[in-house]
C-alpha cells in the first residue's frame, strides 16, 4: 500500500502533525516525569531545527502538533529527532519494550482560510475537554499549550543526556538525577491567519464557556485519566470563540 504524502506545498506553511503509540497503548499517561521529559524533547528539537509551533498537546496514546513549517526537510528531520529521543525515554520511564510508536506520523497540511487554522487549533486544544475528561482546557494533566496561551505559563522541561551519564555511572561518579540535565522550553507563537494581531488578549469564550464537559457527564476519576473515550459523543464548542486568542 503506497504512503501518504507529507509534503508542505509552500514555505511557512501550516501544517497539523498527529503521532500514535504502538497498539493504542496509554504510553504517554500524563504526569509530572513525562510532562517534563516531552517538553524538554520538543524544546529542543524546536531550537535546533528553529521549527515556529503554535501549540501542542499529548494524550495518554498520541499527540498532536500545529506548527509553521520551511520545508519538508526541517520538519522531518524535527519529527524524526523527536519521535527517536521520546521513544528512548518512554522505554526507559516506563519500562517498554519494544516500539512506542505505532507508525510514521501523520501530516496534514492546513489550508491559509482562518476558519480552517483556527479549527485545527481549536481542535488541538479540546483535547481531554471534548473527551469529557476534564472540565476545561487547562484542567488536563498532561503537556498541552492552554495554559501556556492563557495563563502565560511557560512550557518548560529538560532535555537529558544519557551518553554522559552512562559514563558517570560506569566510572562510579555520583550524580544528581539533573546533573546531566538541559532545561528547554518550548516557544509558541500565532497561526498564521492571526500573526498580525496583537498578542496579549484574554481568553474568555473558549475556556470558560463552550469548551466545558456538558452537565451531567461525571469527570472520570485520576484512574481514570489514561482512557481518552469514555464517552461517544465529545463536547460541541464554537471555533469563532477562539479568534480572541491572541
Amino acid at each position: 500500500m503506497a504512503r501518504r504524502l507529507r509534503y508542505p506545498p509552500a514555505p511557512r506553511a501550516l501544517v497539523f502533525i498527529t503521532c500514535r503509540a504502538v497498539q493504542g497503548r496509554f504510553l504517554f499517561r500524563p504526569g509530572p516525569a513525562l510532562n517534563d521529559l516531552v517538553l524538554g524533547v520538543l524544546g529542543r528539537c524546536q531550537r535546533n531545527y528553529e521549527l515556529t509551533l503554535c501549540a501542542v498537546t499529548t494524550l495518554s496514546s498520541h499527540f498532536h502538533i500545529l506548527a509553521v513549517v520551511e520545508d519538508a526537510q526541517q520538519i522531518s528531520g524535527f519529527m524524526r529527532d523527536v519521535k527517536s529521543k521520546l521513544a528512548r525515554e518512554v522505554n526507559r520511564l516506563t519500562r517498554w519494550q519494544g516500539h512506542v510508536f505505532e507508525r510514521r506520523y501523520d501530516m496534514a497540511v492546513v489550508t491559509e482560510e482562518e476558519g480552517a487554522q483556527v479549527e485545527r487549533l481549536a481542535y488541538i486544544l479540546a483535547n481531554g475537554v471534548k473527551e469529557n475528561l476534564v472540565e476545561r482546557v487547562r484542567d488536563w494533566p498532561g503537556v498541552q499549550s492552554g495554559r501556556a496561551l492563557l495563563d502565560g505559563e511557560p512550557m518548560t522541561g529538560h532535555w537529558f543526556e544519557r551518553t554522559r551519564e552512562y559514563a558517570a555511572r560506569n566510572q562510579g561518579l555520583p550524580f544528581e538525577s539533573l546533573r546531566f540535565a538541559t532545561e528547554e522550553t518550548v516557544v509558541l507563537s500565532p497561526i498564521p491567519c492571526w500573526a498580525h494581531l496583537p498578542r496579549g488578549a484574554v481568553i474568555l469564550s473558549l475556556f470558560k464557556g463552550p469548551l466545558r464537559r456538558p452537565s451531567g457527564v461525571l469527570l472520570p476519576s485520576a484512574e481514570g485519566f489514561p482512557n481518552e473515550s469514555l464517552t461517544p459523543n465529545p463536547a460541541k464548542f464554537d471555533i469563532r470563540a477562539v479568534r480572541c486568542l491572541y
